[in-house]
């Protein structure tokens, strides 16, 4: 492949839908290994199941590969763009394309972080869509996997293969909205939750951090992630007092599996689609927060529009 062709190219994004682990193999293998023997840069984000099994049937070649575990890397969605993009931004070249298997949605993800992964997939094709183009296969396990959830990989990813069979797909659109979209509502907190209202003071935002510092270790979480709470919610309370009309209303509550963490002001955010997603430059003024605030947390829930803005905050508790 030359220079020029490869500057022709586009974002090459993907669905593989396959059954099981055969099919996930008989789909990824030869993906990998046609990389391999074009001695492209390769990525792979799955489960450490899935890496242990890519690796033994690579055999020696599995050193060609980098793997990484998408339970940890992507357990908050909103990290996994940036992954790709360090990726692409360090090896892709006019001379030397890339290529990536990538499976953000498992049947172990909640109904919350699962609509954070089905916007991320969307939002691939729009941090792609304008530079060198390369390779990204996101396998779907069709037997594990709600129907409603492969109808969405199929309006996410242009490309569908199936069976070894590479297509168009017919659902794909090219502008499709995310399905985490800034105006698409929140589910409400359960009957039971703590709330505080806080507005401009210096005692207003040290007893939002102390508020949530105590809830959250009642909640059992450990030391470091009752830090990090605290730090995103002393860092959203100050965006809403910045940007949100000078002041918001947090909210507290348990789920057997979360903490969560809920700000509500009457600010909008009209940022870019990938706000929150891409690590700010030196020179950006706005953005860093929401930046923060996803590499802090487990999963960050943003919704934004005339009525104002909601952000909601997900720690994992202890099992």
């Amino acid at each position: 492949m030359t220079a020029g062709d490869l500057l022709e190219r586009q974002f090459q994004h993907e669905a593989m839908l396959y059954q099981g682990i055969d099919g996930f193999l008989a789909g990824t293998i030869p993906f990998l290994r046609n990389g391999i023997a074009a001695q492209e840069p390769i990525l792979v984000l799955v489960d450490a199941p899935k890496t242990q099994a890519l690796q033994g049937e690579l055999g020696r070649d599995a050193d060609r590969v980098k793997f990484a575990d998408i339970a940890e890397v992507g357990r908050n969605p909103a990290r996994i763009l940036p992954v790709w993009r360090r990726f692409v931004d360090d090896h892709l070249t006019p001379e030397r394309a890339v290529r990536g298997v990538g499976e953000p949605i498992g049947a172990g993800r909640s109904p919350a972080e699962l609509v954070e992964c089905q916007a991320h997939e969307t939002l691939l094709n729009v941090a792609f869509a304008n530079g060198q183009g390369w390779s990204l296969l996101c396998p779907y396990d069709v037997s594990a996997l709600d129907e409603d959830v492969v109808e969405e990989a199929r309006r996410s990813h242009p490309m569908l293969v199936t069976g070894g069979e590479r297509m168009r797909s017919n659902s794909f659109v090219e502008t499709h909205p995310s399905p985490a979209r800034l105006d698409a509502p929140l589910p409400p907190p359960p009957a039971e939750f703590e709330e505080f209202d806080f507005g401009p003071a210096p005692s207003s935002l040290r007893l939002v951090r102390s508020r949530v510092a105590r809830f959250a270790h009642r909640a059992g979480l450990g030391v470091t992630a009752v830090e990090h709470v605290v730090m995103a919610a002393s860092e959203l309370a100050t965006n809403s007092i910045r940007y949100g009309g000078g002041r918001g209303t947090m909210r507290l509550w348990l789920t057997p599996d979360s903490v969560l963490c809920e700000f509500a002001d009457r600010g909008r955010i009209t940022g870019p689609a990938l706000l929150g997603r891409e690590m700010p430059n030196v020179r950006q003024e706005s953005g860093r927060g929401l930046w923060l605030v996803n590499q802090l947390c487990d999963l960050v829930q943003i919704r934004s529009g005339a009525m104002g803005t909601v952000i909601r905050l997900h720690m994992s508790r202890p099992a």
